[in-house]
């Protein structure tokens, strides 16, 4: 699976996670499948979500209510979980496995480790016994 997303959605992504160090910045990315190719998801748009966990520096929780009209969309469907890592890299963590989120396709990392060269890492986690994730391939273009 290929995701693209364009270069608006990406900057978009960096400068709210920006904003909301140094807690961890979540939310859901919207799309569907590419129409032209098989196997290609197309992110259209991020909606930004309140972080509810008691320590929104170390852990991110979605709030239930917030987010239920957006996964019960079908016209923009959920394709993606996104995070971010404040201080550390974009790979998941245990928490991050330990996630209930493994239906939606793909979750989306984004260390600002380095703020000033935010790296974005996507996945799809299956859930299993281990529990595994793998890098998915994306694309920022136009």
């Amino acid at each position: 699976m290929i995701v693209h997303l364009n270069e608006e959605l990406y900057i978009n992504l960096v400068l709210h996670s920006l904003q909301k160090l140094p807690e961890e910045a979540c939310g859901f990315i919207l799309g569907g499948q590419s129409p032209e190719k098989h196997g290609i998801l197309q992110a259209r748009s991020f909606v930004p979500l309140r972080n509810c966990a008691k320590n929104p520096r170390i852990h991110f929780e979605l709030d239930p209510e917030e987010m239920i009209p957006f996964l019960m969309d079908s016209i923009n469907p959920v394709i993606g979980l996104f995070h971010t890592h404040p201080t550390a890299p974009p790979v998941p963590s245990n928490m991050d496995l330990q996630t209930l989120w493994h239906s939606i396709p793909t979750y989306w990392i984004l260390s600002l480790q380095h703020p000033e060269q935010p790296e974005l890492q996507l996945y799809q986690i299956k859930k299993a016994t281990p529990t595994s994730y793998h890098k998915l391939a994306f694309v920022i273009g136009q």
